[in-house]
C-alpha cells in the first residue's frame, strides 16, 4: 500500500526561486496552487524556509529585520508556488512603507484564486503579538485557511515550550495549536511539509 501524505517522508529537491514582484498582477503564468508565508520581520522566516526547502542558501537571510519587501516566489518541486510575504511589524520602517507592505500583503491574499493556505509564523519565545492577531482575525474574516507555525522551538525547554504552545493556542482562539519548528535543529520541519502536502491533496 502506498504511503499517504500524512506518513510519507516528503522532500522537495527541485525547489527554485522564480522572481520577486511588487504587485500580484506581475505573477508569472504558473498554474499551481499557492502557499503563502507570513510573519513578523524578526520571526526567522528565511531560515525556516531554507530548512523547509532543504537548502541553506535558497532564501537569503539577514541579521537586519525587514529585508523582505516584495512578494518572493518559489516553485516547489513542480507542485506549488510558495509566496514569501514581506515581514510585518518592522517598527523602524517609515509608516508609508509599512502601509505599502500591508496593502501588498492584503491585496495578494484577498485577490488570489490559487491560494490554498497561509502559514502564520510566530516566535515561540514571544507568542502572537497584536499584529499577528490582527492578521489572523483578517484571515478568518476573509475565509482564508491558515496554519500557525511556532518558530525557534529550540530556544525553550520542554516544559516551557509546552506551556507557551498552550498559551499561544488560547490567545488565537483555542482552535488551532501552533506546530513547533526549529530551523536550527530541524524539529517539526518534516511535520510541516506533511501538513502542507495534506492541504495540497485536499
Amino acid at each position: 500500500m502506498p504511503s499517504s501524505p500524512e506518513t510519507a517522508a516528503i522532500h522537495w529537491p527541485r525547489t527554485r526561486f522564480i522572481q520577486s514582484v511588487s504587485d500580484a498582477r506581475q505573477f508569472p503564468a504558473i498554474d499551481l496552487p499557492h502557499i503563502a508565508v507570513a510573519g513578523h520581520s524578526n520571526v526567522g522566516k528565511s531560515s525556516l524556509l531554507n530548512a523547509l526547502f532543504g537548502s541553506k542558501g535558497l532564501v537569503k537571510t539577514s541579521k537586519n529585520p525587514g529585508c523582505t519587501r516584495l512578494l518572493n516566489l518559489f516553485e516547489v518541486d513542480g507542485r506549488m508556488l510558495l509566496v514569501d510575504l514581506p515581514g510585518y511589524g518592522f517598527a523602524r520602517a517609515p509608516k508609508s512603507e509599512q502601509q505599502r507592505w500591508r496593502r501588498l500583503i492584503e491585496g495578494y491574499l484577498a485577490g488570489s484564486q490559487a491560494l490554498k493556505l497561509v502559514l502564520v509564523l510566530l516566535d515561540i519565545r514571544h507568542g502572537p503579538k497584536d499584529s499577528d492577531l490582527q492578521l489572523i482575525s483578517w484571515l478568518n474574516h476573509e475565509g482564508i485557511r491558515w496554519l500557525p507555525v511556532a518558530t525557534k522551538a529550540d530556544k525553550l525547554s520542554g516544559n516551557a515550550r509546552s506551556k507557551r504552545l498552550k498559551e499561544m493556542t488560547d490567545a488565537m482562539g483555542g482552535i488551532l495549536a501552533p506546530l513547533p519548528t526549529s530551523a536550527f535543529d530541524g524539529r517539526g520541519i518534516d511535520r510541516l511539509r506533511q501538513a502542507i502536502a495534506v492541504e495540497m491533496a485536499g
